[in-house]
C-alpha cells in the first residue's frame, strides 16, 4: 500500500491492534499481542519493567517500526501494512510524538525547534505549522520566549518545547516515551497537567510509555507488560 491510500479521519481514530509480533533483527520477539482496543480521545499508560516491550510497542503504534505480523488499524488505516513512505505521511498528519531526551537541537532558537515538523510539511502547510507551534508555546507558558536558543532552559522547558513541537500539527494522536523520565518532580508533575489537560480538552487520543506512578494514575487506562506480553490491564 503506498502513501496515497492512507485514509485521514481527523474526527477521531480508534486503535484496534491484532496478534501483533514485533521482532529485533535478530529474530527474537519484542512484542506478542492478541489484542488491543482503544476508542478515540482516551489515555493509556505502559508500564512495566526495562526490557519489557513497551518502547517496542509504542513504536509499532506509531509506525516506526514494522511488525513482522498482525494488524495496527487507527481508524481505518491498518499502518502495518504500508510501506515507509506511508507510515511517514500517515505520521505526520496524525500523530506527535515525544521522546525522553527531548531531541532539540541546541543551535536552533525555541520557534525552529518547536516548528521544525512544518519543515517536511508539505510547502502549502508549513505556515500554518509554524502558527501553531507559536500558538501551543504560548499555552505552554513559553510564548515570550522564542528567539533564546535551547541550550538556556531547563529540562521542564525542554520538554515542553518538545510538546509544542509535537502538537504544532494539530495531531488527533498523541504518542509520548518516558515523557517525564528526565525531569524534577515539579516539573513532571506540570508537563503531566500540561499533557493530559490537552489531550482531553481536545479529544486527542494519548498513549505515554512510563515508569511515572503520577502519569499512570492520571490516564484512563493502564497495561502493564512483561517479557513482551500483556501482564496487567486495568482501567480507571
Amino acid at each position: 500500500m503506498d502513501a496515497d491510500q492512507v485514509e485521514r479521519d481527523l474526527a477521531g481514530l480508534d486503535l484496534a491492534v491484532t496478534d501483533l509480533d514485533v521482532r529485533a533483527p535478530d529474530g527474537r520477539q519484542l512484542v506478542g499481542l492478541h489484542s488491543l482496543t482503544l476508542a478515540a480521545g482516551s489515555s493509556l499508560a505502559i508500564r512495566g519493567p526495562s526490557g519489557a516491550g513497551k518502547s517496542s510497542l509504542l513504536y509499532a503504534l506509531s509506525g516506526l517500526v514494522q511488525p513482522r505480523a498482525g494488524r495496527v488499524v487507527w481508524g481505518k488505516t491498518d499502518i502495518a501494512q504500508l510501506d515507509e513512505a506511508a507510515r511517514a505521511r500517515f505520521r505526520r498528519e496524525n500523530v506527535g510524538l515525544i521522546f525522553q531526551d527531548f531531541l532539540l537541537f541546541e543551535e536552533l532558537d525555541v520557534i525552529d525547534n518547536a516548528s521544525l515538523a512544518a519543515a517536511f510539511a508539505p510547502r502549502a502547510e508549513r505556515a500554518a505549522r509554524r502558527r501553531q507551534a507559536v500558538h501551543w508555546l504560548d499555552r505552554l507558558g513559553l510564548g515570550r520566549a522564542g528567539l533564546r536558543k535551547t541550550d538556556s532552559f531547563s529540562g521542564g522547558e525542554r520538554q515542553r518545547i518538545a510538546v509544542a513541537r509535537a502538537l504544532s500539527g494539530e495531531p488527533a494522536i498523541i504518542l509520548a516515551d518516558e515523557p517525564t523520565a528526565s525531569l524534577d518532580r515539579a516539573s513532571a508533575d506540570r508537563l503531566i497537567d500540561d499533557l493530559v489537560g490537552l489531550a482531553k480538552g481536545a479529544g486527542r487520543t494519548l498513549i505515554a510509555v512510563t515508569h511515572d506512578a503520577g502519569l499512570a494514575e492520571r490516564m484512563d487506562r493502564t497495561l502493564t507488560m512483561a517479557e513482551g506480553k500483556v501482564v496487567g490491564d486495568a482501567h480507571g
